[in-house]
């Protein structure tokens, strides 16, 4: 599968790198994972990295995705989650996501870089939790 997960901080961040060509069925099949695998209990935030990825989510993946991410929702009710997309294609189809989504408790913003996105989930999981990120977030 083209997505590493990283568990931090005892489940309460997780980092997920993603390589290769990622389609929206990787996604998917990553979120049910963690879904039925009970790996989102005490999560508050999510890095997710596509920065070495080439994105193939089409348009109608979103609707799945999105179902998940209501499940997902409904399960933890605050998340802070920076994605980290560079390219183009990817940067619009997550700002989408994002649009359509519109979760209350969530805070989620996209970048085009990993140093920017690390900043500003640092600054909301502070802000929204209390809680110090580690200062170093890269993964092997």
């Amino acid at each position: 599968m083209p997505i590493d997960v990283h568990i931090l901080q005892g489940g309460v961040g997780q980092v997920w790198v993603c390589h290769g060509v990622l389609l929206g069925n990787d996604f998917i099949a990553n979120t049910e994972r963690m879904l039925s695998s009970g790996g989102y209990e005490g999560i508050r935030w999510l890095l997710v990295d596509v920065t070495d990825s080439t994105v193939a989510v089409l348009p109608e993946d979103i609707r799945t995705i999105k179902a998940q991410g209501d499940r997902f929702a409904a399960l933890v009710p605050e998340l802070v989650n920076a994605v980290v997309v560079p390219h183009d294609y990817a940067f619009a189809m997550t700002r989408m996501e994002g649009v359509l989504t519109g979760r209350p408790g969530w805070s989620v913003r996209a970048f085009r870089g990993r140093a920017e996105a690390e900043a500003w989930l640092r600054e909301e999981v502070r802000r929204k939790f209390g809680i110090e990120v580690p200062g170093d977030l890269t993964v092997p």
